[in-house]
């Protein structure tokens, strides 16, 4: 899944203005902190395909599970998913 610069940007002033709210952290530099939470949240969704990707390839492997969006397929994939999380300890 590909998101968008524009997305990423709406997400980390989500996230900073939810979490100088509620008091939850401090920051002096806004503009760090947006950075890094942007980088962060740009991380994550990278991560988050490159574990898609090696998913689907498993699941192409699977005469069962040929057919995306089925139920057999759905269960495999959450299955893997979680299995591909697990290994990388995320």
């Amino acid at each position: 899944m590909h998101i968008s610069e524009d997305r990423i940007s709406h997400l980390a002033h989500l996230i900073l203005e939810r979490l100088w709210r509620d008091d939850l952290a401090d920051y002096s530099d806004e503009a760090r902190t947006l950075e890094a939470l942007k980088n962060s949240i740009t991380s994550y969704f990278a991560v988050a395909e490159e574990i898609d990707e090696t998913v689907r390839k498993k699941l192409a492997s699977y005469a069962q599970a040929k057919v995306p969006g089925s139920r057999e397929w759905e269960i495999l994939y959450q299955k893997f998913y979680q299995e591909e999380m697990a290994r990388r300890k995320w």
